[in-house]
């Protein structure tokens, strides 16, 4: 008889359990500070709102909403998400929107409609976990980019894409995260975004824009954060948005908008593995939104996340020492930290976790894992006086790990 792995598809055997998934499981002990995972502050769920609103809906309507819905979604979810991105400059019709599980499910539409495996996917270097797992999993070849302080650099996309060019080959997509980058919380410019989509139209590239962190903007105005996708006048861009980070992760809620026919064959690609979106937190979500609820919510986490992320940077400050640099991001959660090259931020976190303390590191965000010296911060789970409390302690493990070296 055959053994289950001998069983298995081609494909599976590319699959791999992520080395951050094994480290987050250390960071969950007991007196841990983490800044490992992209948490929400639970604090801000609205447990007590969704509670009232969840029981005014089962007993008015609970017949309908513990149904079957739809494939492609709530259709009054769907006008409400019309609605916030036409203030952030996006116009979409209501043919061109799919209700998702999450921004991640948006990830894997993607790959598994538009990639055959080997084909090219361009991905900034370093970049969200989640999306590089989806597209390996559809076989894509990864083509990193590098990023700088606006976003990725523009001379080595196009570089990359004269090789391709070379070798009779085109990347399928782009995938990038132009608000709050996870895990660099940098902010691709304005200027960036319209010579980017000018790129994609010369070498003939969709693009994957990826904006879960766009509504927790701190200090910015609207119009040095609008989505690479309000400019798009060829329906180039597909666009994944998430109720993840402003209402909460376990709802499991987002979308994706893009051109007609790639989202119907989103729709029929998604029916075969969740047959529709969850009618009830779907209804949860639109009563939150036309109660006038969702926008007030939103405005107190850019505060609370604003004075958090201000702690760390004051910790950081404070505590590291000489050789270290870090983002200072402007939304989002996260702070990317480089540390002195002789460091390697894996052999650096069990002693980091001895001191209670916790973090990501950075390795497996770049898609060749090639850096090692690098580590994610993320400031939106824990208060200000544990913030600054777990810098220290994290500045004592790299001061020790300095020495040692």
């Amino acid at each position: 008889m055959k053994g289950i792995e001998e069983r298995f598809a081609r494909r599976v055997l590319g699959m791999k359990g992520s080395e951050i998934r094994r480290l987050f499981k250390m960071s969950m002990k007991p007196g841990v500070i983490s800044f490992a995972g992209g948490l929400p502050d639970p604090q801000s769920f609205p447990s007590e709102e969704a509670a009232e609103v969840l029981h005014s809906l089962l007993r008015q309507d609970g017949k309908t909403l513990l149904q079957y819905g739809s494939a492609r979604g709530d259709t009054r979810l769907i006008q409400i998400i019309q609605k916030r991105m036409h203030q952030r400059g996006i116009e979409t019709e209501p043919e061109e929107i799919l209700i998702t599980a999450g921004a991640q499910q948006a990830m894997d539409l993607c790959a598994r409609v538009l990639v055959d495996p080997g084909d090219t996917v361009l991905v900034e270097s370093p970049s969200f976990i989640g999306a590089l797992g989806a597209f390996r999993n559809y076989q894509a070849r990864l083509a990193g980019l590098p990023m700088e302080q606006s976003g990725v650099r523009l001379e080595s996309l196009i570089k990359v894409l004269k090789n391709l060019q070379a070798e009779a080959a085109s990347p399928k997509y782009l995938y990038t995260i132009p608000n709050f980058h996870n895990p660099t919380g940098a902010i691709m410019s304005q200027e960036k975004r319209r010579k980017l989509l000018k790129i994609a139209d010369e070498f003939d590239f969709l693009i994957l824009e990826d904006d879960a962190y766009g509504d927790l903007w701190f200090e910015l105005g609207q119009q040095e954060i609008l989505p690479i996708k309000s400019l798009d006048k060829q329906q180039r861009v597909i666009y994944a948005g998430s109720f993840s980070k402003i209402i909460s992760p376990g709802i499991r809620l987002g979308w994706a908008a893009g051109p007609k026919e790639l989202i119907e064959k989103f729709e029929i690609a998604r029916q075969v593995v969740d047959v529709c979106p969850n009618p009830l937190i779907q209804a949860l979500v639109v009563r939150l939104a036309e109660d006038g609820y969702l926008n007030q919510h939103i405005g107190e986490l850019r505060e609370t996340y604003r004075l958090r992320r201000d702690a760390m940077l004051a910790a950081l400050e404070t505590y590291m020492p000489e050789g270290v640099c870090w983002t200072a991001p402007k939304g989002g959660f996260y702070i990317w930290v480089t540390l002195p090259e002789k460091l390697d931020a894996s052999e650096l976190f069990p002693k980091a976790v001895e001191k209670n303390v916790a973090y990501v590191i950075g390795q497996p965000f770049y898609p060749d894992e090639s850096i090692k010296n690098t580590l994610r911060l993320s400031f939106s789970h824990e208060p200000e006086d544990m913030i600054e409390e777990g810098i220290r302690r994290l500045g004592e493990a790299v001061k020790e790990a300095l020495t040692e070296d």
